[in-house]
């Protein structure tokens, strides 16, 4: 049984909207985070429907950037949406003292994020089972631990994306987590099937499962859990009308739309391409945004011809997304113009 601490905290925490989208960071051309170009994102971003965001993530390249840099880009963010968008913090770092560092940079920042994300340690791959399940537990207890001791009381989401990490998050390893910390709120699993991701929902009741995988949205909104896209960040109206299909009980509508989205974006796009490359390839051809496609080493930009597919494939799934009809409207929220940069102290 859980105690009395777990379910006043989950009272007081915000919810988390069913569509999340991870946002890439655009570089000038001088090499550095374009805020500017952030804020068109933002704003583009928010005209679409999308009231949750993860700046600085796997999308954003957090890890080639500086601490500096995050930071920059995570109030850059919360400046452009404003205080009704739900912002994570993703304060990922291999070792425990750098996790808490940037931790207490984002929440004693002017961005206030609602809730911070965080890897498991992404170098060393675990030796057994068995001994990754139980190292990966003792790196989320102690920044946990460290969190608690330093009064930050921000909502914690986990993040297992072991694809890139190596180090898989066994859904009992988050149910324990879960029950022994009133601070943790859920996690946020990356290529991962949607039985899975049910399991994570089993392991720890009243938890948010915010659920990556490209080929799994419907299924995933359908069993009503969240999901959370970088690859569908330049394609976020799609997602929002399918979350409208399934809302609406509209399952041969939401089917299609994630059909079109496998055929003309992950099949015909995304899976053809490194994925960061690709995403910014489709906002350097948007002309309400209309960032650099450049990316940092070790990531290559499309050339010309490629980047060109991708437009031409962003126009084919809007095409096929629009032709879904529609029971109820789409409550959009209204564009605005970006805000002015805030000289940096």
């Amino acid at each position: 049984m859980r105690s009395s601490p777990r379910r006043v905290s989950n009272l007081a925490r915000r919810r988390v909207p069913r569509v999340t989208v991870a946002i890439a960071t655009p570089f000038t051309e001088q090499g550095g985070v374009d805020e500017d170009g952030i804020a068109r994102t933002v704003v583009w971003l928010q005209a679409q429907g999308i009231a949750s965001i993860i700046p600085g993530g796997t999308t954003g390249e957090f890890a080639a950037m500086m601490a500096s840099e995050r930071l920059q880009v995570l109030e850059a963010t919360r400046r452009a949406a404003g205080d009704n968008c739900f912002l994570f913090a993703n304060v990922s770092a291999c070792a425990v003292g750098d996790a808490l560092t940037l931790a207490r940079q984002a929440t004693a920042s002017l961005a206030k994020p609602d809730a911070l994300l965080l890897l498991p340690p992404y170098y060393h791959q675990p030796f057994s089972a068995g001994t990754g399940a139980y190292g990966c537990k003792q790196f989320f207890r102690s920044v946990l631990q460290g969190l608690g001791a330093a009064a930050i009381t921000t909502p914690v989401y986990m993040y297992t994306f072991a694809v890139h990490t190596q180090q898989p998050i066994p859904p009992a390893t988050f149910g324990e987590l879960f029950a022994e910390f009133p601070q943790l709120a859920g996690i946020k699993a990356s290529a991962v099937g949607v039985s899975q991701a049910q399991a994570y929902a089993a392991a720890a009741p009243g938890a948010t499962v915010l659920v990556g995988n490209g080929r799994e949205n419907c299924a995933s909104l359908r069993a009503g859990l969240n999901v959370v896209s970088g690859d569908c960040v330049a394609v976020s109206w799609a997602l929002v009308k399918m979350l409208r299909l399934v809302e609406a009980s509209d399952v041969a509508g939401a089917e299609a739309a994630q059909q079109a989205l496998v055929d003309h974006w992950r099949v015909a796009a995304m899976d053809r391409f490194d994925e960061v490359p690709a995403v910014k390839a489709a906002f350097s051809t948007n002309d309400a945004v209309a960032t650099l496609p450049a990316v940092r080493p070790p990531l290559v930009a499309l050339d010309a011809s490629d980047t060109q597919s991708i437009r031409d494939a962003v126009v084919r799934l809007r095409q096929a997304i629009d032709a879904i009809p529609l029971r109820i409207p789409l409550r959009l929220t209204p564009a605005k113009p970006p805000p002015h940069r805030r000289p940096t102290p």
